[in-house]
C-alpha cells in the first residue's frame, strides 16, 4: 500500500482548506481515510517556525496539530537519525534543509511526496500535485 507524505505547504493548505482545488483536497481526504496519508513531524516544526515569523496565522500550532491528527487520522512519522543523515547527503539542489529532510523522509518511507515545490521535484522522489 503506497503512502503519500505531505510537504509542509501541502499540509497547511489541506488542513486549512485553502490553496488546493476541491478535487485535489477530496483525493487527499480519501487517502487519509484509507490510512495512506502521512506527514513528517518536521512539518509541524516548520509550521511552528512559520507561525512564529508571522508568515502564516496559526496562534496555537500545538492545538492545531493535535486537533488535525485527532480529527483526520493523519499518520505522523518521525524521522530517525538515518533519515537526518541521508538528508545532509542529498545534493544541495534545494537550499532549505527542512525540505531536503522531508525529501529524505519520503525516500526512506518509499512514499510519494505531495508537493508543488519545483525544486523538490529535482530529487529522485516520486511527487504528486494537482491544481
Amino acid at each position: 500500500m503506497k503512502r503519500y507524505l505531505l510537504d509542509t505547504h501541502a499540509l497547511v493548505f489541506w488542513s486549512l482548506g485553502e490553496g488546493l482545488s476541491t478535487r485535489f483536497a477530496a483525493r487527499l481526504d480519501r487517502l487519509c481515510r484509507a490510512g495512506r496519508l502521512a506527514v513528517s513531524a518536521v512539518s509541524f516544526w516548520e509550521t511552528a517556525l512559520l507561525a512564529q515569523k508571522g508568515r502564516i496565522e496559526l496562534p496555537d500550532v500545538a492545538g492545531w496539530k493535535d486537533e488535525l491528527v485527532r480529527a483526520s487520522g493523519l499518520v505522523v512519522l518521525t524521522p530517525d537519525a538515518d533519515v537526518m543523515i541521508a538528508s545532509a547527503l542529498l545534493p544541495p539542489l534545494h537550499k532549505d534543509p527542512m525540505d531536503r529532510l522531508i525529501v529524505a523522509h519520503a525516500l526512506a518511507e518509499g512514499a510519494v511526496l505531495v508537493s508543488r515545490d519545483a525544486m523538490v521535484r529535482r530529487y529522485p522522489v516520486p511527487t504528486l500535485w494537482l491544481d
